[in-house]
């Protein structure tokens, strides 16, 4: 684990400026070097050629100042990594010191920083259903005419306003909302129901809810919180089954239309599909079930892995890295390749903002693994460390 990103600071400055010293052969009062022992064993260690030239060979790919730059801007994020503080100084401090090691004309052969690779944003397509499409990404607030009423949008998501006069609502009636890869949406129904869209996620919705349930229809994943209507209930319709509710938080995951994943954070919902019993899920409890299986699977869980992308958050607590990277690329509109299958197993843990370039997240966790990652344009490549 990563800690007192400030205290590393504090003795990186120190143990460099008095290497500085040594490598320019300055001479100067401040050259006395006055610090605890183990500054001093890495000030020693850091002054042998040999081992420098070791480290940054290991070490070149890794832009460790922009990472903590970051990590030190963004006080939401916790970063935690299996990997002593000092290791993550001498991570810190290699590249600095290197520079002050190597004769001046190899210094221009030190790799330059590579294209930032941006994350996504909030971004979304509505195709309403008369065949009329918005690009939400561009619009600004805006008021949309339809036969069943009108829609709102603005910095909230797509908001139901005035209401049409009675019209008979079929399916044929409902609109789709498309969150492509890179993006996410936060959208309002119009019986208060909140719904984020993760990214490459469809929803499709009616501008009113008639007769006596509320419907929609789900690919993907979105985490909704329901506006209460015990006269009404909710449901969400997916391709692996259908999720019931009065009114509670949860998040439902179908990206793999066979597959489904129900994660309940407050309140009460139920499963439904036509070959299985209905199955009602407690708070903290997940569901997952893939067709063709006898019973879906029902265990307790940290319900906040699951939800936390809602709030701008990766939340990874012994994942698997196939799992992360899956995750990485569908935000960061990313390709993925594992030079060996057994790096697919590597667990990693963390808490990270999701708006922050990707390199420094995948430096972090190359500290405490035996894991490389190289990028070229928007391909990781995922290797063993030599």
């Amino acid at each position: 684990m990563i800690r007192d990103w400030k205290n590393i600071a504090n003795r990186s400055k120190r143990v460099t400026d008095y290497l500085k010293g040594l490598f320019l052969e300055e001479e100067s009062s401040d050259r006395e070097f006055v610090g605890d022992s183990m500054e001093e064993r890495i000030a020693g260690r850091l002054s042998r050629p040999d081992y420098l030239k070791q480290k940054y060979e290991e070490q070149r790919r890794f832009d460790a100042d922009a990472a903590f730059g970051k990590l030190r801007r963004r006080n939401r994020r916790q970063v935690m990594i299996r990997v002593s503080s000092v290791a993550a100084s001498v991570a810190v401090l290699l590249g600095v010191v290197w520079m002050f090691q190597v004769e001046p004309e190899q210094r221009g052969n030190v790799p330059s920083v590579k294209k930032v690779i941006t994350p996504g944003e909030r971004k979304a397509v509505l195709v309403l259903n008369d065949g009329r499409t918005l690009d939400l990404k561009e619009a600004r607030s805006s008021r949309i005419e339809t036969t069943e009423g009108v829609i709102h949008i603005d910095s909230a998501g797509v908001i139901r306003g005035e209401e049409a006069s009675e019209v008979v609502m079929t399916e044929k009636s409902y609109n789709k909302l498309i969150i492509p890869r890179g993006g996410e949406y936060h959208l309002v129904l119009s019986d208060g129901t909140n719904v984020w869209l993760n990214s490459e996620t469809e929803l499709h919705f009616p501008l009113q809810f008639k007769g006596d349930s509320r419907q929609v229809y789900l690919k993907g994943e979105a985490y909704f919180d329901v506006k209460s209507n015990p006269d009404k209930p909710f449901i969400v319709n997916t391709a692996a089954g259908d999720v019931k509710v009065l009114g509670t938080g949860f998040d439902v995951a179908v990206y793999d239309s066979t597959t489904m994943i129900a994660t309940l954070e407050r309140g009460a919902i139920s499963y439904v599909h036509e070959s299985q019993p209905e199955i009602v899920l407690r708070p903290g409890e997940q569901l997952t079930y893939k067709i063709g299986n006898e019973l879906p699977r029902v265990c307790k869980v940290n319900t906040r892995l699951y939800t936390a992308w809602k709030d701008h958050l990766f939340c990874f607590e012994e994942q698997r890295l196939s799992e992360i990277m899956v995750i990485l690329a569908r935000w960061y509109d990313l390709k993925v390749q594992f030079d060996s299958e057994d790096l697919k197993n590597v667990e990693l843990s963390g808490t990270l903002d999701k708006y922050s370039d990707v390199r420094p997240l995948l430096n972090l966790f190359e500290l405490g693994t035996n894991v490389k990652f190289e990028i070229e344009d928007n391909v990781v490549i995922v290797r063993k460390a030599k």
